[in-house]
């Protein structure tokens, strides 16, 4: 019964990537997965994960009807794909200018800031504490940025 899901959901993705016109490294691209695991799939030597077959499903526009292929061919084991969030995708140039302008901003207000300022800092010590804070603020916002 696993050998025949196998080959099941193989066909489906092998079928619908062939129709899409991408390669095995194309679908493995969009959907961020390993290219050996993509094979493996459309050869039938693994039964994706939910959430792998999800993921191929997505790329693919096959959500609907590889569930229902699957669960009506092999009522007695469903397989359950959840739904995955999308993220914003912001791409690497524009993470590098924004992460470079936040920079040139924090840098530039700062200075303004200290340059206007005549009696802050008063010591060494209050001057570390402000760039310190500067710093951290700025680190949790390149953070932000660039986790997705």
């Amino acid at each position: 019964m696993d050998n025949v899901k196998k080959d099941t959901v193989a066909k489906l993705i092998k079928d619908a990537r062939l129709k899409k016109g991408y390669s095995q490294q194309q679908l493995a691209d969009l959907a961020k997965l390993n290219l050996r695991s993509v094979q493996r799939i459309e050869n039938a030597e693994v039964l994706p994960r939910a959430f792998n077959l999800n993921l191929l499903a997505q790329q693919l526009g096959l959500d609907a009807e590889i569930l229902q292929a699957l669960n009506k061919r092999f009522p007695e084991a469903p397989i359950a794909v959840p739904q995955v969030e999308a993220k914003p995708v912001i791409n690497k140039p524009r993470k590098l200018i924004l992460s470079f302008a936040l920079g040139s901003i924090t840098i530039l207000l700062t200075a303004a800031f200290l340059s206007q300022s005549s009696r802050f800092p008063e010591t060494n010590f209050e001057l570390f504490l402000l760039l310190s804070l500067v710093i951290a603020i700025n680190a949790v916002v390149l953070w932000r940025i660039w986790k997705f």
